[in-house]
């Protein structure tokens, strides 16, 4: 039996662009391991002969690149380049970028900026510490489906809850990729999130490598980012917590009364038009 997505050779205009968008959101979620075209064809229910359409031109706008020697593609640095310029664009990396340098010098651990995009969160901005850490998202750009890691936990705790239904309902199945990672262990969580106001992982995703992170909150808005330590497992000592802790809500504190200004100027200057 046939799936909708082919149901028909001809692939243009609407479909063609919903295509492809999922093909990019396909390689976001793969991360740096990426895909083969089957692999594409496959998880996406496309023909192969589509496929290979949609990524010869995703390629040739260097949107996605192969690896030669694997036939893998990722995504490319034109969609990094345009990511960290939409991240300016919204004035929020700019804004915070004095609180990610203050975090990194003050614990010499590695800070990060995480915003919701969709179905993903993205890392806007990043800072290392006094040493290197492997993450899940690495650069500035990368990003992790929602659930996944304590930032994205922490954004998604404070959406409204059919919001987070929806968004868990459709990234459940990447969530295996994950060890110990289920929706279930993300539901259980969020309650504790909202509760204390923090998400915490203490190295069940990335062995050795733990993070703590606290949602920004605007006034009269949903969560839009949250900033995160991330460090090794041994530095994050239950002595120590606490005080992480305060030094990151500090910091979203300040950042949510320097956007809610920003908020106003808006509003007034939409009335004034």
């Amino acid at each position: 039996m046939k799936t909708p997505a082919d149901a028909s050779e001809t692939v243009t205009g609407t479909q063609l662009l919903d295509r492809a968008v999922a093909v990019l959101r396909f390689l976001g979620a793969a991360g740096q391991q990426g895909a083969t075209i089957t692999e594409i064809t496959e998880a996406l229910h496309f023909k192969q002969s589509t496929a290979h359409r949609i990524t010869t031109a995703l390629e040739r706008h260097a949107l996605i690149d192969r690896e030669q020697s694997t036939k893998r593609y990722r995504l490319g640095l034109a969609l990094f380049a345009m990511g960290a310029a939409a991240a300016d664009g919204t004035g929020l990396r700019q804004l915070a970028r004095p609180a990610v340098l203050r975090l990194s010098a003050e614990t010499g651990d590695t800070t990060f900026l995480m915003a919701r995009a969709g179905f993903n969160a993205v890392c806007v901005d990043r800072q290392d510490g006094g040493y290197i850490i492997d993450t899940l998202t690495g650069h500035v750009g990368g990003q992790i489906p929602m659930g996944v890691g304590p930032a994205s936990q922490a954004i998604l705790a404070f959406l409204p809850t059919t919001e987070a239904e929806v968004i868990l309902d459709t990234n459940y199945p990447l969530f295996q990729r994950y060890p110990n990672l289920t929706r279930k262990t993300i539901t259980d969580s969020m309650h504790s999130i909202r509760e204390r106001g923090y998400a915490v992982d203490e190295g069940s995703l990335v062995e050795g490598i733990s993070a703590v992170a606290v949602p920004i909150l605007p006034r009269g808005r949903d969560a839009i980012a949250a900033i995160a330590l991330n460090m090794t497992s041994a530095r994050l000592s239950q002595e120590r917590l606490p005080g992480l802790v305060a030094m990151l809500r500090r910091e979203a504190k300040s950042l949510e009364d320097s956007l809610n200004p920003l908020e106003g100027a808006f509003a007034t200057r939409g009335m004034g038009h």
